[in-house]
């Protein structure tokens, strides 16, 4: 990859639906050009996905990691991995190299619903569950699409159209402590869930589907973004590609350490993608992206140097794969759905 590569992996990063004339004319190459690159960006995986990102709580959602080590033997995981991923309240899994061999994010309306989600999924592992922990998420402390190499900081013209990027696009997107609930209606929850499915599509293509005026889809989404439903739509940059490892730190900290302090280190680390504020065994998971064991070691212990006389102890875990990402599931759109009836 060249700067231009990168230049519009960092910007479509930020918003995946900002036109390519709008690439174009940022970074001074024709439109023909830009399309070109995104299509051998997508072909040789650098860019991975897209995702429509939502704050599921405002939704009446809450999210659950659920961290699972396997009993020793267990076969065909790819074939589980895949039954997993098609459990319609899960929105993520990665199998990872250390204590734990697989992490499953669900979102569930309470207790009593994660507690059969967790029977569900148990079931289709057969049970071949060694040891598991199920932490509670609260809030976000840090999350960016946008790790060094892609921080260029370059300039692209914002604006109220198709890409909602002038009210949308930002750098990093955490969720706070503090929200409240949305009182949705039924087509906010189809235009999700198409945006779920393609968070490129466009406008006119929603107002076919839904049979509604592109006006209305347009108000309508102004709106979930407005009231915080939803928080991106993200290109998802293949981060091994890029010679990047992504590592997870789960840290239990002294209980009556505020928030503002369990920000602080984010604000020099700039390899964090994701960190999470949670209940349960751990108190907060990070997501942190390195190339070699000194780039880790150093980010680890700027880490440290920041907070070190909150935390208890911590533990280190090795990302292998991302097996599935889909933030508006299946059983979110259709729980809702069903009580709009």
């Amino acid at each position: 990859m060249n700067k231009k590569d990168l230049q519009i992996m960092e910007i479509l990063a930020q918003n995946c639906r900002i036109a390519q004339t709008t690439l174009a004319q940022a970074l001074n190459i024709s439109k023909d050009t830009v399309s070109y690159k995104i299509k051998n960006l997508e072909k040789s995986e650098f860019l991975k996905q897209y995702v429509l990102f939502i704050d599921a709580r405002r939704l009446g959602f809450t999210r659950y990691h659920i961290l699972i080590k396997f009993e020793a033997g267990l076969r065909n995981k790819l074939d589980l991995f895949n039954k997993l991923s098609q459990h319609k309240f899960v929105m993520w899994i990665n199998t990872f190299i250390g204590r734990f061999d697989i992490q499953i994010i669900v979102d569930a309306k309470d207790g009593f619903h994660l507690n059969k989600i967790r029977e569900e999924l148990f079931d289709i592992c057969n049970n071949k569950i060694k040891e598991y922990n199920i932490l509670t998420h609260l809030c976000d402390l840090e999350f960016t699409q946008l790790n060094p190499v892609l921080d260029l900081n370059t300039k692209f013209q914002k604006k109220l159209d198709h890409s909602f990027s002038s009210i949308l696009t930002t750098r990093n997107f955490p969720v706070s402590l503090e929200f409240n609930k949305y009182i949705h209606s039924k087509v906010e929850l189809d235009i999700l869930k198409i945006l779920s499915d393609n968070p490129k599509e466009q406008l006119i293509e929603i107002s076919r589907k839904l049979n509604i005026d592109r006006v209305t889809v347009k108000k309508k989404i102004i709106s979930l973004i407005k009231n915080k439903i939803i928080l991106n739509f993200g290109a998802i940059p293949n981060l091994s590609k890029q010679g990047f490892v992504t590592y997870y730190l789960l840290v239990r900290i002294n209980q009556k350490t505020p928030i503002e302090i369990l920000k602080k280190p984010f604000a020099k680390l700039q390899n964090i993608f994701y960190a999470g504020r949670m209940i349960g065994d751990y108190d907060m998971i990070i997501y942190l992206n390195a190339r070699t064991p000194d780039e880790l070691n150093e980010s680890i212990e700027l880490f440290k140097s920041e907070i070190e006389e909150h935390i208890i102890h911590y533990d280190l875990l090795v990302q292998d794969k991302v097996i599935h990402w889909r933030q508006f599931t299946k059983g979110i759109y259709g729980y809702l759905a069903d009580n709009k009836k």
